[in-house]
């Protein structure tokens, strides 16, 4: 009776449910599905507490505070918007009772994180029928550097690790699920592919293989109707949804900080298709490394970020797909091969930053953890089944080698990674916000530049409520038209004397009036100091007819040409903003982390006032006596911070060097011989530090007249 049954369903022209290699037995760590969902929760439960041991406890940099505040504002953040990523976060700001909003916002994106692990855990998992393959796959995944690092600090990768792994292992459903769940499992495909575009646009790299590939396979099985085209288009839709917020928020205008007006059609397809960034670019006007080298950086980030176990095991992986061609994955698992090809040879592509600057690498190797995801897939099925063929050649089945080989890989990858990911008490980006807020004076006004400040600061500001009484205004937003329209009324401590800030004055046919840079300035610059921090906007240039900068800590204060110069109040102003900043310098290489630029912005800013005060000196006669006076100051300042720090920047020396030099021309009461030998000794540590200065033939030529003048006037010096 059974062999008759199997000669009927072998007449059925309807492709199989399951494929030869995955018939149902009973395996201890193979098809027992209670252990599986148990080991999976396991497993979700010790990936969130250790995400949780390493998160962030403040604010990170990059974008978070960007995100963070669009969500606590009820605003927009940037191109594409993120609007699910941004409502969920507004859910759990509301909902989650405790914490700075920051943390609270950490936590969601741990959360996240150990989702799409486990997600991926169970995607592995029926694939291979075991549980060592998905433990693996799952394992490196999230304790890679890459992964986890994104996985304690806000941001919106988290959330796409996961729709993009629930919509990987829908498909694999729609494989295995029977003839009549196969529309369930589409329109629920259809919804993820909504969602996963209405949170990060990389996603549709995928869709365009996973869509063809669903519509064929429930084609194969007689099931495309017009009817079901509707439905599937109608639960795409409603995935897409959430694009509503991006209308919502700016029609309600209650944000104080928002991107963009989406208030027309043009500027809701404007965000959306992130013209202003550039559609198809990462940033405008940047150029990258080219195709070859965008390949290689990520092939060596799978070596060494997942491991070379992983690497090797991935490349096989078209060999095993091959093999498993006839079985009822085969088409799934080719679609995912060519998924992961064409994703990473379009990103290598398209990837306009250069990423021999670390700050640029770190932004590009974010979007590899999606291609990552599919690495780790593939990786645990040429694992899954080379360890099938080991085994079965050696009798060893029943040891499970691939559990008792895999659990302590794992737990080295995590052990790994730990120093490197654990932010647990990374407060730097924290305490670099706090520490410049609070040395603004009363009402001043902080005109930002860059994601360090502009995010930082309008975090603690509008967020924790940081100093009330500045008013912080983002220069580079201020070159965009919408700027002003969606935020102006909540910036009353601000006069901007227009509509639009412009390279020139004046008004256009429909009535509005363009102001300049130095108008801005003009008429706030009586009631309020005006600050720039890191720097002035180059959109233009017209306020460098009448305005000067002074140094002031990391930012820069406008003040008019001509003002008097208060040495003693510049110099307290300095002390108060940068001496109690509490991390060491190190000359460790740059490793693109915004604590890095944090770190560096302070210690540059530690000399940042003898430095202004050596080069405007240059502007007076050498024998004059502000000529005298301006060094004096600077080689007092310079001689205090180099007294005070264990070590500190390259550059000190250099500038000091300088410093002590120009003073041997200023006629004053200081040893000539002993500026001459700190000349000397600082030209030397800085060319031992930076051997490939442009200017270091000069500077060494430099050492070597004034040793031999050392020599001359003092015969005890060799």
């Amino acid at each position: 009776m059974g062999k008759a049954k199997l000669k009927e369903k072998s007449k059925n022209n309807s492709p199989p449910l399951m494929c030869e290699a995955d018939n149902m037995k009973d395996l201890d760590f193979g098809m027992n599905g209670r252990a599986c969902y148990c080991i999976g929760l396991i497993l979700f439960v010790i990936v969130f507490l250790i995400y949780v041991s390493s998160l962030y406890p403040s604010l990170p940099g990059g974008d978070s505070g960007e995100l963070i505040v669009a969500a606590h504002e009820f605003g927009v953040a940037h191109p594409p918007g993120y609007p699910i990523f941004t409502m969920l976060s507004k859910i759990v700001i509301i909902l989650l009772p405790f914490g700075t909003v920051a943390w609270r916002l950490n936590m969601l994106t741990a959360f996240m994180g150990s989702l799409a692990v486990t997600v991926l855990y169970l995607l592995i998992f029926k694939i291979t029928d075991q549980i060592g393959p998905a433990l693996m796959g799952a394992g490196y995944f999230a304790f890679s550097r890459l992964t986890w690092y994104w996985s304690v600090s806000t941001e919106v990768f988290s959330l796409n690790n996961l729709l993009v792994s629930l919509l990987m292992l829908k498909s694999v459903d729609l494989c295995t699920c029977s003839r009549e769940d196969k529309h369930k499992i589409l329109l629920l495909g259809s919804f993820l592919c909504g969602l996963c575009l209405s949170n990060q646009h990389t996603s549709i790299l995928f869709l365009i293989f996973l869509v063809p590939y669903a519509l064929i396979h429930v084609f194969k099985y007689k099931l495309i109707s017009f009817r079901i085209l509707m439905s599937i288009t109608i639960a795409f839709l409603l995935g897409l949804l959430p694009y509503i917020y991006l209308p919502v928020a700016s029609f309600t205008q209650k944000a104080r900080w928002t991107w963009g007006d989406q208030r027309t059609l043009h500027g809701f397809i404007k965000h959306l298709l992130r013209k202003e960034y550039g559609t198809w670019d990462l940033l405008k006007d940047h150029t990258g490394q080219g195709f070859i080298a965008s390949l290689k950086a990520y092939m060596s980030h799978v070596s060494t970020d997942l491991s070379w176990m992983i690497a090797v095991l991935s490349i096989i992986s078209p060999i095993v797909i091959i093999l498993r061609w006839k079985t009822t994955l085969g088409s799934v698992l080719l679609t995912f091969l060519q998924m992961l090809i064409f994703y990473v040879s379009f990103f290598a592509w398209r990837a306009n930053l250069d990423i021999k600057n670390p700050l640029f690498f770190k932004v590009v190797e974010r979007f590899w953890m999606q291609a990552d995801l599919v690495v780790v897939v593939l990786a645990a099925l040429s694992y899954n089944d080379l360890s099938k063929v080991l085994c079965k050649h050696f009798k060893m089945k029943h040891l499970h080698l691939d559990m008792i080989i895999i659990i302590p890989l794992v737990a080295i990858q995590a052990s790994m990674s730990w120093p490197v990911c654990n932010q647990g008490n990374n407060t730097v980006i924290h305490d670099f916000s706090l520490q410049a807020l609070h040395a603004f004076p009363n009402n001043s006004i902080i005109l930002t530049k860059g994601d360090l400040c502009s995010n930082s600061f309008r975090y603690f500001h509008l967020c924790e409520n940081v100093r009330p009484d500045v008013h912080i205004f983002d220069q580079e937003v201020l070159t965009y038209d919408w700027s002003l329209p969606m935020m102006r009324k909540f910036y009353p401590g601000i006069k901007f004397p227009g509509d639009f800030f412009y390279i020139n004055t004046g008004k256009t046919k429909d009535g509005r009036k363009a102001f300049t840079f130095k108008d801005l300035i003009d008429i706030n610059v009586k009631s309020h100091p005006i600050f720039a921090c890191i720097g002035v906007q180059e959109y233009e240039s017209s306020w460098q007819e009448d305005y000067t900068l002074r140094p002031f800590g990391v930012c820069w204060q406008l003040v008019r040409k001509g003002d008097s110069l208060n040495l003693n109040k510049l110099s307290k102003k300095a002390a108060l903003f940068t001496d109690n900043w509490p991390y060491k310098w190190t000359h460790e290489p740059d490793d693109g982390s915004w604590e890095y630029v944090a770190n560096s912005e302070m210690w540059r800013a530690k000399t940042a006032l003898p430095l202004f005060l050596l080069e405007i000196s240059s502007s007076f006669a050498e024998g004059s006596n502000m000529f005298k006076e301006l060094l004096l100051k600077s080689y007092e300042l310079y001689t205090r911070a180099i007294e005070s720090a264990s070590d500190y920047p390259a550059y000190w020396h250099r500038n000091y060097a300088i410093t002590c030099e120009r003073l041997t021309r200023a006629n004053t009461s200081i040893d000539q011989l002993d500026l001459v030998r700190k000349t000397v000794f600082h030209f030397k540590e800085f060319i031992r530090l930076e051997p490939d200065d442009a200017d270091g033939a000069k500077i060494k030529q430099a050492i070597k007249t004034l040793s031999d003048y050392l020599v001359n006037m003092d015969p005890g010096v060799r």
